[in-house]
């Protein structure tokens, strides 16, 4: 039998791919990546966040938080602003641009949601969601 750990891996590592391909489809014509997507879903949510404030959400490192901040102001959808309380860091709010592709953005969240969960009920997604939360917490606490 093979390690169920490796499966396990080896499936989430597929969905993950096949996530970030249907996501570059689905926004393609957006211009906004698998990558980049994360960051306006939080900046909606919460009005405005610093890079710092982004890498602790996510566990991602800044220089490529930087990367897909950087990018996503090149195409109008971000705007950086003076922190006023820690003049050596900005706020990051989403520009008019980024609001009016919102919904865009959540139907194509939806969209994937609904075909990868068409035959799973509510408490099974709620089981895997927390196995799975369980399961990164210990992976990121393992120092």
């Amino acid at each position: 039998m093979k390690n169920i750990y490796e499966e396990f891996g080896r499936w989430i590592s597929i969905l993950y791919r096949q996530f970030q391909i249907f996501i570059n489809n689905e926004l393609k014509d957006l211009n906004i990546t698998s990558g980049e997507y994360i960051y306006l879903i939080k900046l909606y949510e919460n009005k405005e966040l610093t890079q710092e404030d982004l890498a602790e959400i996510y566990y991602i490192d800044k220089a490529a938080i930087t990367r897909s901040i950087s990018s996503l102001e090149d195409k109008g959808y971000i705007k950086r602003v003076k922190n006023e309380s820690d003049k050596r860091s900005y706020k990051i709010q989403v520009t008019e641009k980024a609001l009016m592709v919102k919904h865009r953005i959540y139907n194509a969240l939806k969209s994937w949601d609904d075909l990868i969960s068409s035959d799973v009920n509510d408490g099974e997604l709620k089981m895997v969601s927390d196995i799975l939360k369980n399961m990164s917490v210990k992976a990121l606490n393992r120092d």
